[in-house]
């Protein structure tokens, strides 16, 4: 009795690091669990958990915190494994997130297995299937039936009007305008669609009719006016007049179809190094939201890029059997 009376602050020290050291065993496995997994026991004594979490502001009666690494296993678990975890959806400030037992989980989401990990936009969750944010989506090319061109518009110049008469299938389900000679300067402008006994413009139409999906095939005409820059900026503009004009529609830039090996060499302008120059600035314009861009080339060139010649009848135009190689490839290359 003598000692406890003498050595208070010896007694009251060895007293609470009983106490610590059997809260920081009983809890090692709940809410110390996150700091029980790197603790070591040479280094520092047991009830060093509960100091870790105090200078976390983490205490025994705190809700368990479900650790990073515990949600990454859970992909490999099944959902019931998440029951009880106050997994839930919030809103803040318009964007989602998920909180796992009041914790925030950035950049994870939760699938039929659990918890993965997905792109991100700031502190929004993204992915294509429980939160999907359309500006992160991506979208691929897949096959698709003939009704899929009950909605869409091709515009463009001989080649497309050679689609049109050529392509049956096609031309019963879609909307053309095009014209021998349309070139991307004045597309929309130029009256030559008829109407009654007059005709009205590519931006009239636009203006009065609405369309899913829109397929542009221009520049072969214009290989010999301008430069790749000033040819790109003009589609550019016409791209953006159309979505002002179609805001629900999905663009469809078509590369330049090429010309064969015998016109690209002896022709100063209609030449493949050209065409494939300004496709490649085509490319650029498509964003894979709503403007995308598809090479047809693949489906009618040869081994060196060139059209084939056996496809053409002037090394520029296809032969009319030749036009259901474009629509397959067109079949092969929807997007949904």
């Amino acid at each position: 009795m003598k000692f406890f009376k003498t050595c208070p602050i010896l007694i009251s020290i060895a007293a609470i690091t009983i106490i610590l050291s059997a809260v920081s065993y009983a809890l090692e496995g709940g809410v110390y669990g996150e700091y029980a997994a790197t603790y070591q026991a040479e280094s520092a004594p047991h009830f060093i958990l509960v100091f870790k979490g105090l200078s976390d502001g983490v205490y025994p009666w705190s809700k368990e915190i479900v650790s990073e690494e515990e949600i990454l296993l859970a992909e490999d678990s099944d959902p019931p494994e998440l029951v009880g975890k106050e997994v839930s959806e919030v809103a803040e400030n318009g964007e989602k997130e998920i909180t796992v037992a009041g914790e925030r989980i950035i950049g994870k989401t939760v699938s039929g297995n659990g918890v993965s990990d997905n792109s991100v936009s700031g502190n929004s969750v993204s992915d294509n299937s429980l939160f999907e944010d359309e500006s992160e989506r991506i979208y691929e090319f897949t096959e698709v039936d003939e009704d899929y061109f009950a909605d869409a518009l091709f515009i463009g110049d001989s080649r497309t009007v050679g689609l049109s008469e050529y392509c049956q299938p096609l031309d019963d389900k879609a909307t053309f305008y095009a014209k021998v000679s349309l070139t991307i300067y004045g597309v929309l402008d130029k009256p030559f669609l008829k109407r009654g006994d007059g005709n009205i413009s590519i931006e009239k139409a636009l203006s009065e009719n609405q369309f899913g999906k829109i397929y542009i095939m221009l520049g072969l005409n214009e290989m010999g006016t301008g430069t790749t820059e000033t040819f790109a900026e003009e589609y550019s503009k016409v791209i953006d007049r159309i979505r002002e004009l179609q805001p629900d529609a999905l663009i469809f830039i078509q590369g330049i179809m090429h010309v064969t090996e015998r016109k690209s060499k002896s022709d100063k302008y209609f030449t493949n190094e050209k065409i494939n120059e300004r496709n490649q600035a085509l490319s650029e314009l498509a964003d894979n939201q709503t403007i995308f861009y598809m090479d047809m080339n693949e489906s009618v060139d040869d081994e060196n890029g060139n059209l084939l010649a056996e496809l053409t009848f002037d090394d520029v135009h296809l032969k009319a059997s030749s036009y259901q190689r474009w629509y397959d490839f067109l079949l092969g290359h929807g997007i949904v």
